[in-house]
């Protein structure tokens, strides 16, 4: 499996694991919010409806006493039937619903408004089978009590439903909090994996870096030792020909196989230099920038600077190189494209940092052309790849007759 496959999977699994947790927490919250509701409404529904049906009675009692109307008295009758109905439906609920202190307190109040309709129901029951002809003051007393009883007991459930609601809402506090907290640890989770995964791209890419720092230094050290020597050989032996041949002619083809034999010993000796720059083992990274800039200047088209405050720059040999070979992509692109007569070139190492900035007075580029398939901006291309293959950063600012201003700054 690969490295970015392993690491989006990861990723993606912290990700669902948070939304699995936040979507089953909004679920358990809106369907405990709905069934809270729904028992609350059905508290106040049963006990408003006791409250009405009463109230009902109260008022059919004064018909039948105003107006003589024996019909009401079934009426009434009625509504206390259907209050003590409503009573046993609340004290029901009351027990099924709810626990702790408050239930008790609930249904205490409750058994109070049953007696209290239990009384008024026997008086008002006695009253209408004597055919009283006007209240008793004994019936106007226990509706009195009962209005007093169902105040309390209406006081006591607005308090519950309040305590439920706040209880509700610090648990949705709670949750919150944990939902927020899970969410900071997914995030340091996905900031650990993405650490993790930039640390290892970056081992691999040093590992790689490295590998081909002692590739290059192998084939650079075969090609001395193998093909450099046969070079060497070929031209020892050309000078001793060139000696005892008395022919003109012979004479002259040696000279130019002596000349081809140089020009193959001079190019052999190129290949060996940018495999592995013997004058970067030698002089170490600034001095050698300074003498490739020497060269450079002593051509007398551009003039190339190198500076920097600390000249004890240490890098280990493998970035050492490739620092080395960015410079000069960078030098080259400026000596091919630029039409520059000015190029700088400064390196600092703050703490652990290091800052190349390269500049040059160019004719500059469209800097969107760099992931184009332009082949011009090839070579930048590879500098920006090869920076960033060992955790550097870059910033290019140029533009069309602006010159080019590139800094690169990587952590040792």
């Amino acid at each position: 499996m690969s490295l970015k496959i392993l690491f989006r999977g990861r990723v993606l699994l912290a990700i669902i694991i948070f939304t699995t947790i936040t979507c089953t927490g909004i679920i358990y919250t809106s369907i405990k919010s709905l069934r809270l509701d729904r028992e609350h409404l059905s508290l106040l529904e049963l006990s408003k409806n006791i409250d009405l049906e009463i109230s009902h009675s109260r008022i059919f009692l004064d018909d039948y006493f105003l107006l003589n109307d024996s019909l009401k008295k079934t009426t009434i009758l009625d509504c206390f039937t259907t209050s003590n109905r409503y009573t046993t439906s609340l004290d029901s609920l009351i027990a099924e619903k709810y626990k702790g202190n408050r239930k008790s307190e609930l249904q205490s109040s409750l058994q109070v408004i049953s007696n209290q309709v239990s009384q008024l129901q026997n008086k008002v029951t006695a009253s209408l089978q004597n055919n009283a002809k006007d209240f008793n003051v004994a019936i106007l007393t226990e509706y009195r009590d009962f209005q007093l009883a169902y105040q309390e007991l209406d006081r006591k459930i607005h308090d519950y439903i309040l305590h439920e609601n706040n209880g509700f809402r610090q648990r949705v506090f709670t949750l919150l909090l944990l939902t927020l907290f899970l969410l900071l640890v997914c995030i340091f989770l996905i900031y650990r994996i993405i650490n993790s995964y930039n640390t290892i791209e970056k081992q691999q890419a040093l590992r790689a870096l490295e590998v081909e720092y002692k590739e290059r230094k192998r084939i650079a050290a075969d090609l001395h030792d193998g093909l450099g020597s046969i070079l060497s050989s070929i031209a020892l032996f050309i000078k001793l020909i060139e000696k005892d041949c008395r022919n003109n002619s012979e004479n002259k083809s040696l000279v130019q196989v002596k000349e081809l034999s140089a020009i193959a010993l001079e190019n052999l000796e190129a290949t060996i230099n940018n495999l592995n720059p013997s004058i970067l083992n030698k002089y170490g990274l600034l001095k050698s920038l300074e003498i490739l800039c020497d060269k450079i200047n002593d051509i007398g088209e551009v003039s190339c600077v190198v500076n920097s405050t600390n000249p004890e720059i240490k890098l280990d040999p493998n970035m050492e190189l490739n620092v080395y070979r960015i410079c000069n992509e960078l030098i080259n692109n400026t000596l091919k494209h630029a039409d520059a007569s000015k190029l700088h070139i400064d390196i600092q190492q703050i703490k652990k940092t290091v800052v190349i900035l390269y500049c040059d007075n160019g004719k500059g580029f469209n800097p969107e052309l760099i992931h184009t398939s332009d082949e011009e901006k090839m070579g930048l291309r590879n500098i920006i790849n090869r920076i960033e293959s060992f955790g550097g950063k870059y910033e290019i600012n140029t533009g069309e007759g602006k010159g080019v201003e590139i800094k690169l700054s990587f952590t040792i």
